[in-house]
């Protein structure tokens, strides 16, 4: 995944009204604590199968490309999360656990 790559699926963040949290344009622009939060609390009240947790957890894609070591925890979480229903994840998850961005 390139930077193009963020910034085009921070642009179409950008665009959805998903998320009703105050710290959403933050999270969205990079800022990797507001977005683990709104992720962390999104994946609590909406589970793994809601539009909202796929905008949430997205954000924080962004912000484990660029580097952030706990956005990357996070990833690794959701994903371990989310292969329970979608077996593919269990692979995406141990590719996460070697990545290095």
């Amino acid at each position: 995944m390139s930077m193009r790559d963020v910034r085009a699926i921070r642009e179409a963040l950008l665009k959805t009204d998903l998320v009703r949290d105050c710290d959403w344009l933050r999270a969205v622009a990079g800022d990797a604590a507001a977005a683990i939060g709104i992720a962390i609390k999104g994946l609590k009240s909406h589970g793994m199968r809601d539009p909202v947790t796929d905008a949430v957890v997205s954000a924080v894609l962004c912000c484990a490309v660029e580097g952030n070591p706990g956005a990357k925890v996070v990833m690794i979480s959701a994903l371990w999360r989310r292969a329970r229903i979608d077996p593919v994840c269990y692979g995406l998850r141990v590719r996460w656990l070697h990545a290095k961005f």
